[in-house]
């Protein structure tokens, strides 16, 4: 049987971000609007999932409607990126995308207040022999996935098989960051601060099964471009640094709201001769990747980030 990631448990040399503690502050009329919507995100936990699959379906056509700079955002970003598909098919496509955002919204509810025991009944893993036998082999390992509008259910539905370490980015309200940071921490799975890259690396070498998204604009600094559905795209070679500096085993993982609405994760095989000597090589390869996979899903992917924000020098802004 394959090593399971325990919680650590609190301590000041702990690596990993903990909840803190409830403030009086939060009691503040500023906050009640938060209070109110965490509310309704705790009684969406408790109902049936296709209760939830419609309402956020709905949701998300309304955000179409009234969302402004993201729908333009998305709009250009299907265009460039779908060609080939005709307008009346790009448009579809935005409409299914803003559905599944809808969702998104809504999964928080389900992931943070379900009970446990209803997480494992909302979907399965695929492949999940490839990451036991390395952590049976004490390998460190790598797991690189991708913005789907479902991450947030897929990582909490991860954690009730198995604990995963990754980098976390501060919330700037306080009361969203502790109740985000208690509820995403209270099973296996485990947050570093996005600035503690070398805490993570520990981390990876101690054995722990970490996680990362490398696949949004964060900038020129340290980044490449490389060529993601054929536009150069500025794009962090972590998958390829991290793992050259641990010696850890690199796992694509993907995942997805299949058609009768269960959750399915899918590790695919662990990815051989990588990394290389070339960053620009290993990141185009993950780049390659995350196409591939995108385009069996396309409505489900993040396509309100501005992904072609950074431009190489000279040309023109995208959006």
């Amino acid at each position: 049987m394959a090593q399971e990631s325990q919680p650590v448990s609190s301590s000041s040399n702990s690596p990993y971000i903990e909840s803190g503690s409830f403030e009086l502050q939060f009691l503040h009329p500023r906050y009640w609007a938060l209070w109110i919507l965490i509310g309704l995100m705790w009684i969406i936990g408790r109902l049936p999932f296709p209760w939830i699959a419609r309402i956020g379906r709905a949701l998300g056509r309304l955000l179409m409607k009234v969302g402004g700079s993201r729908v333009r955002t998305t709009r250009t970003n299907i265009q460039r990126c779908f060609p080939e598909l005709s307008e009346q098919e790009q448009e579809a496509l935005i409409r299914c995308n803003f559905e599944t955002v809808g969702i998104a919204l809504l999964e928080p509810g389900i992931a943070w207040f379900s009970r446990e025991s209803r997480i494992p009944k909302l979907g399965r893993i695929e492949g999940y022999e490839h990451l036991s036998r390395l952590m049976e082999q004490g390998k460190p390992v790598l797991l690189n996935g991708l913005h789907n509008t479902c991450v947030e259910m897929a990582l909490r539905l991860f954690g009730t098989h198995c604990g995963l370490t990754g980098l976390y980015r501060r919330h700037n309200n306080p009361l969203f960051e502790y109740i985000s940071t208690k509820y995403r921490t209270r099973g296996r799975n485990n947050l570093i601060h996005r600035k503690e890259v070398k805490r993570l690396l520990d981390c990876m070498r101690e054995g722990e099964p970490s996680f990362i998204l490398a696949d949004q604009d964060f900038g020129p600094k340290r980044s490449l471009f490389v060529d993601f559905f054929g536009i150069p795209a500025a794009t962090v070679a972590s998958p390829s640094d991290f793992a050259r500096q641990t010696g850890a085993t690199v796992l694509m993982m993907d995942y997805y709201l299949d058609e009768n609405d269960q959750y399915v994760i899918r590790l695919h095989p662990p990815l051989e001769n990588f990394p290389t000597d070339s960053l620009e090589a290993d990141t185009r390869r993950c780049n390659e990747w995350l196409e591939c996979v995108i385009r069996e899903h396309p409505e489900q992917y993040l396509w309100q980030h501005r992904r072609f924000k950074t431009r190489p020098e000279g040309e023109p802004a995208i959006y």
